[in-house]
């Protein structure tokens, strides 16, 4: 599990007019937590995630994990894109021990983990087949294994499901929950969509428009096990309600700005 801690975090990018995309970013996440980065399309979540993932450096301001700052992409965050991007000419199972084989480790310190993981998300049964032959919520089921089986602190994850049918969606968020609740990794889940922050998070952080800066953190303390049951109740709805009413006013601000 790893604590991530933002501090004045800002990002800018230069071309023939700058455009400022994050404005001044303090955020602490525990061991161990699962927090969502709710906002707008465009308002700037997936760059902060690419900031803690060490894909880009931030114009200001410092990115830790667990009290050292984020450098280069490492072993320590995995990342979980929208699209699985998974090697077509790789079966499954070589593909979830692609990463652990290219650092060199011997196979009786990931193929244990590798066949449990496969078992977690459902698709020990599909080890030999290929991508091409896979669902594109299988195919996704494949990338979370792909990056869990090299045990990364951090799972930073952004809009990992955004481009599944509802029905396959729903059902990869409860997987999500059952996996974290078995690994307890630290999570950072970029989304848009405001019944999947709340069925997920620990905390909600809603995101204003571009530059972005935490408008609003909100403490989900609906009781876990969580399963999409959950969306119907009363508490949920609540949840949901006020999140929505931060992002209207989010939204007004950033037009009237």
């Amino acid at each position: 599990m790893a604590e991530i801690a933002l501090r004045k975090v800002a990002k800018t990018y230069f071309s023939a007019t700058p455009v400022r995309a994050l404005e001044s970013v303090d955020l602490d996440i525990a061991e161990g937590e699962f927090v969502a980065l709710l906002g707008p399309s465009g308002c700037g979540k997936s760059t902060l995630l690419n900031i803690l993932a060490g894909f880009e450096g931030s114009s200001e301001g410092s990115a830790l994990i667990d009290g050292g700052a984020i450098g280069r992409p490492g072993p320590d965050r995995g990342v979980v894109f929208q699209e699985a991007a998974l090697f077509p000419w790789l079966t499954v199972w070589e593909n979830v021990v692609f990463g652990p084989k290219m650092q060199g480790l011997p196979k009786s310190e990931y193929e244990g983990r590798a066949r449990e993981l496969l078992a977690t998300v459902g698709l020990k049964d599909f080890a030999q087949s290929y991508p091409a032959q896979l669902s594109g919520g299988m195919r996704q089921r494949v990338g979370i294994a792909r990056v869990l089986v090299m045990q990364p602190r951090a799972l930073l994850m952004d809009e990992p499901f955004g481009a599944l049918d509802a029905q396959t969606r729903m059902a990869m968020q409860e997987l999500l929950l059952t996996v974290w609740e078995k690994l307890n990794t630290t999570v950072v889940f970029v989304t848009h969509d405001i019944d999947e922050a709340i069925l997920l998070a620990d905390r909600v952080f809603v995101m204003t428009a571009r530059p972005a800066r935490i408008g609003r953190e909100i403490a989900i303390t609906l009781p876990r096990p969580r399963s999409i049951d959950d969306l119907t109740s009363p508490e949920f709805t609540r949840y949901k309600a006020e999140i929505m009413a931060e992002m209207r006013s989010a939204h007004h601000q950033a037009e009237t700005a």
